[in-house]
């Protein structure tokens, strides 16, 4: 029984020596972390049974006991197994060099400057040069990343040494990564938190954990015909709702709304009855938009516009114009206010006559008035 025994450790001690000689330097995991230590985090893989350690100051923010990362081995030193995220300093060597480059193991690179090609970036003791067309955009926006420290991949090592590198691989990479987290996890109805990246009339560009979406226009303020290059700006920061998911064409689209005041929640500024005055908007086949206000626009049907029937409205109106309207209805649960250019046209000289008669009114009284002084006078002199 104890040789039996016996033979089962040795078989065991056999496997776990194989699968360490399986890790050759460059060799990618998928490690387990049990501990963060203010030197080292220490990490499980279990497909090799074994057991690693990454330096700590490789982390902006130490990994949390039970996360999954994805690590690179480097080498075995007085029984202990070292891996790393990101070459860095002194781990940067030529041996690793070619080991980082064969293995696609990122290194973190200090740009140091730039000529008319790319920018000169430094490699621990080395230096290696990353063209211009292997920056990512959003680098190449602060000052192509001079006197930044960026990972970078390795896409190159010359005959006498010389490096060139890739950041916009590794960007690339890291955006791929997020994208495959945020298919499995984001929704549409879901909140997110977004950045700016260019305003157009049709809308906002904006990205969130590296997906790119629309903010169309109509979903970017409630106003009516806004200058969206005088509401937001390139990396200005919003809180968006996720209207819709298209990974396969890579289209999607969010809203702000949620995030501002919709004037239809307030208390409507119209009512039916009001002669009110705007601004012709567009002109449309079966009517003519005005708009009221910034918020508020309505429509007037071909038939309330006043012209003969088969008149094309479009003859006769213009955007810009204005014209006095009356208002015939406000229906705040279809977000939609019916006017009348007739019945403006309608009100408008009713008012007039009344004011005439008024005035005639208010004349006649004043020549009776003087007529009846008059004739006191002439009675008094007699």
């Amino acid at each position: 029984m104890k040789e039996d025994q016996k033979e089962l450790f040795q078989k065991l001690l056999d496997e776990s020596f194989r699968k360490k000689a399986a890790l050759e330097p460059g060799a990618k995991v998928s490690a387990l972390v049990t501990s963060s230590k203010s030197d080292y985090v220490f990490i499980k893989i279990q497909e090799a049974g074994l057991s690693g350690i990454i330096a700590s100051d490789e982390f902006t923010e130490a990994p949390k006991q039970g996360e999954t990362i994805e690590a690179y081995f480097l080498q075995e030193s007085s029984g202990d197994q070292y891996f790393t995220t990101c070459l860095n300093g002194d781990t940067i060597s030529k041996d690793m060099v070619s080991v980082a480059h064969h293995a696609e193991i990122p290194v973190l690179g200090h740009i140091i400057g730039e000529n008319e090609a790319g920018v000169e970036v430094k490699l621990g003791e080395l230096t290696g040069f990353c063209p211009f067309s292997q920056l990512d955009p959003e680098l190449k926006k602060q000052n192509n990343g001079v006197g930044k420290r960026v990972r970078f991949l390795i896409s190159e090592v010359g005959n006498k040494g010389k490096i060139i590198v890739s950041q916009k691989k590794i960007a690339d990479k890291e955006r791929e990564a997020k994208i495959s987290v945020l298919k499995g996890e984001l929704k549409p109805g879901m909140f997110v938190t977004c950045k700016v990246k260019s305003v157009h009339n049709f809308g906002l560009i904006v990205e969130a954990d590296g997906l790119t979406a629309l903010v169309p226009a109509s979903e970017a303020t409630f106003k009516k015909g806004a200058d969206l290059s005088k509401e937001f700006h390139p990396g200005q920061v919003l809180r968006a709702k996720v209207l819709k998911l298209d990974w396969e064409e890579e289209k999607h689209s969010f809203t702000v709304k949620d995030f501002l005041k919709d004037p239809w929640a307030q208390n409507v500024p119209f009512k039916e009855g009001d002669l009110v005055t705007g601004t012709v908007e567009s002109v449309k086949p079966f009517g003519v938009f005005v708009k009221l206000n910034e918020h508020f626009s309505g429509l007037v049907p071909n038939r309330e516009t006043g012209l003969q029937n088969r008149t094309p409205a479009a003859q006769h109106f213009k955007t810009g114009d204005s014209v006095s309207a009356f208002v015939t209805e406000v229906n705040p649960t279809k977000r939609q206010i019916s006017l009348s250019l007739a019945k403006a046209k309608e009100v408008q000289e009713r008012l007039d006559y009344s004011g005439y008669l008024s005035e005639e009114t208010s004349s006649t009284g004043s020549f009776g008035a003087i007529l009846a002084k008059s004739l006191n006078k002439g009675q008094k002199k007699g």
